[in-house]
């Protein structure tokens, strides 16, 4: 089981940084003379400028959004799959929910119900892992669809913009200031050209970034559900039926941990004692506790595990 979680975190994307640093590095002026011949077209391009300027600062914020946050390690950090790895290998189910609750995160927010639910047997878990995987699946691609809208949207401003610089320009035309200024005329066009321009250069990075993020994000998906497959694929369900997993147990487990503390005037343990477990008979028949999944005697009294008083029939 280790060897196919392995294979599962070797990033997919190493290029990606490489790339957006040459795209950053082209998009920007290398000389004085470069860097104030932009900023002259740029206040050629009127008003409607400043409105895809302020797309094209969002278009590089989501961009950087989904470059850090739609990968793998993000979704399923290897760590915590390793932990739920080695709880679900040792039957401690309970163990398991305890890191599913205290590290949220995409795979973990999908484990959790499930194994809350080990008990009900493997169609309820299979049931609740689609269902809570596709409300995960629907929060991730939403990350990125605000780049669709964006790529949308710049162009329909760089095409307001066009409207507005050829208004002016038969505005120029109809005052006959073209014939004593033809710089107005000239002015006019070059608002309508800039505005065009700026909106395609907004456009086709978000247009890109959408697709391409979108196929990351269908990516990370398959990437955690095979992590989830590889988890439970040895859970015996049959053995499990009414298990109690989750915040109940939990809740019960604190409290007898409590009722067991030492009290005021009474002689703690020694650092490292642990209170001894039952010995299993000679010919004890060894099953899992119902609440914790532990392998103890049949018959006992109590679970030297989870400390809970189990009824025998």
């Amino acid at each position: 089981m280790r060897n196919k979680l392995n294979t599962l975190f070797i990033m997919p994307h190493r290029w990606t940084a490489v790339i957006a640093l040459l795209v950053l590095g082209t998009a920007f002026p290398s000389n004085a003379s470069a860097a104030e011949t932009l900023w002259q077209t740029l206040k050629e391009g009127g008003p409607m400028l400043i409105l895809t300027g302020v797309l094209s600062i969002l278009t590089v914020g989501l961009l950087l959004e989904c470059a850090f946050r739609l990968r793998v390690p993000k979704a399923a950090p290897k760590t915590i799959a390793e932990l739920l790895q080695k709880a679900v290998a040792d039957g401690n189910y309970q163990e398991a929910w305890r890191v599913c609750d205290k590290n949220p995160c995409f795979l973990t927010n999908v484990l959790k119900p499930a194994i809350q639910r080990v008990g009900r047997g493997k169609e309820v878990v299979r049931e609740i892992l689609a269902d809570h995987a596709l409300k995960e699946a629907m929060g991730w691609r939403a990350r990125c669809s605000y780049l669709s809208m964006i790529g949308v949207i710049a162009p329909m401003f760089g095409l307001l913009g066009t409207v507005m610089g050829m208004i002016h320009a038969f505005a120029a035309l109809a005052g006959g200031g073209i014939i004593a200024d033809p710089t107005k005329l000239a002015g006019a066009i070059s608002e309508a050209l800039v505005n065009t321009a700026a909106g395609l250069f907004v456009a086709v990075p978000g247009f890109m970034g959408f697709y391409f993020f979108r196929n990351r994000t269908q990516e990370i998906i398959v990437a955690v559900e095979d992590v989830i497959n590889i988890l439970l694929e040895d859970v015996p369900y049959e053995q499990l039926q009414g298990i109690k997993i989750g915040p109940q147990l939990e809740a019960e487990l604190s409290g007898a941990a409590a009722s067991s503390a030492p009290v005021s005037g009474e002689t703690p343990a020694a650092p490292g004692s642990e209170m001894p477990k039952a010995a299993p008979a000679e010919g004890a028949v060894i099953v899992p506790c119902p609440n914790c999944n532990a392998q103890i005697p049949q018959g006992i009294p109590s679970c030297p595990n989870c400390k809970s008083t189990l009824a025998w029939e």
